[in-house]
């Protein structure tokens, strides 16, 4: 009897990441079709380099899968493809060059360098895999062989609509509306920016209304945030909840009302459809979201928000608009019943599992070609 193939995934972080979820999924759904291992990044580059290598020699797949254009994963799949003649599918979320570009991290010189690196991998991979629509075709611009789309996903049984009334009775929003925020809290000091600032921002200018902020998260902006409640005169109104495990993740988001995912309308923002988006749709919340990105293409009107250029600051004021109008017209949160459809129909990974499986047997077909 004939061994099913073998792929070995390269996480390029950790087995709590967003990619160490998304690889945990796919691989579950993909066995027995696949003998599936995963290899997570645990040390800095180097020594990940040579861990990622020598697993690689010593699992010997037909298919190395690499999550995120980092250097570590990528490295050491060219280095194993170099010598076995192995195939190679790269998966990537973002616009690498100018994500790091608007982190502040890079010059011109460094600029460059990273987008002649994005294109070389993308051209170099035996696949791509994205997780955006126009991130698609600049992969195609750059000269990649074939590209799927696989966007961010959700396991719709785990994130689902629960009854969060305990909850909200322990966070003191029992009878007040809340709008929560998810994501990594890194602070943008060039941006001056991080996830949660146009949360506040909006709260500020709702002061007097029943309203709860919730911001789940940690990183370099948390103090910033609390700092900014402090000093917009909401710091009793916003409940900095930390890092909350998947586990539990699903049991907060159900406490929020209203749920934001913020993109700028930028290449960065343009190309993405980010973790948090599916597992606010699954828990069939109300979104409001910049119309941008996936978020534009699948939300219903009555959920998608202006946001102009790289970084737009009259969001906050149109997103607390929007904010008021759903508490003068609370019917309007009903719309969240759509939003479990949507998450089922584009992000289930059972949905998502099946375009993997396909595009994976199409690599190995070639490969053998």
């Amino acid at each position: 009897m004939t061994s099913p193939p073998r792929v070995t995934m390269l996480v390029n972080g950790g087995m709590d990441s967003p990619m160490g979820h998304r690889a945990q999924a796919l691989a579950t759904r993909l066995q027995p079709s696949y003998q599936i291992e995963i290899a997570y990044r645990r040390s800095k580059r180097a020594r990940s380099i040579a861990t990622f290598f020598s697993v690689l020699r010593h699992q010997r797949p037909a298919i190395v899968y690499v999550f995120d254009l980092g250097i570590s994963g990528i490295s050491a799949a060219l280095a194993y493809r170099a010598a076995t003649g192995c195939s190679l599918v790269v998966d990537t979320g973002d616009a690498f060059a100018a994500i790091l570009q608007a982190t502040g991290r890079l010059g011109r010189l460094g600029y460059e360098w990273a987008k002649r690196y994005e294109q070389a991998v993308l051209r170099g991979a035996n696949h791509v895999v994205v997780r955006g629509t126009l991130l698609r075709e600049l992969a195609l611009r750059a000269g990649a062989k074939g590209v799927t789309i696989v966007p961010d996903g959700v396991d719709v049984d785990h994130y689902r609509p629960l009854d969060a009334r305990a909850l909200r009775v322990s966070l003191g929003a029992e009878r007040r509306f809340t709008v929560g925020v998810l994501g990594n809290l890194q602070w943008h000091a060039r941006r001056q920016w991080c996830y949660g600032v146009e949360l506040i921002e909006a709260l500020s200018r709702l002061q007097g209304t029943p309203l709860i902020g919730l911001v789940i998260g940690n990183g370099s902006g948390l103090p910033r945030l609390q700092q900014l409640a402090s000093e917009r005169g909401i710091v009793d109104g916003v409940r900095f909840l930390g890092y909350k495990p998947h586990t539990s993740l699903p049991q907060y988001i159900n406490a929020m009302d209203v749920c934001l995912s913020t993109q700028t309308n930028d290449i960065v923002g343009q190309v993405r459809t980010t973790a948090k988006l599916p597992v606010y749709l699954a828990c069939g919340r109300f979104v409001l979201a910049s119309r941008v990105g996936e978020a534009a293409r699948i939300l219903p009107e009555e959920m998608l928000v202006e946001y102009v250029g790289g970084f737009d600051p009259t969001y906050p004021s149109r997103l607390a608009e929007r904010i008021e109008r759903i508490l003068k017209e609370p019917e309007l949160l009903a719309l969240g019943q759509r939003s479990r459809v949507i998450a089922e129909a584009e992000f289930d990974y059972a949905v998502l599992t099946a375009r993997v499986r396909e595009m994976l047997g199409r690599v190995l077909a070639e490969g053998h070609g």
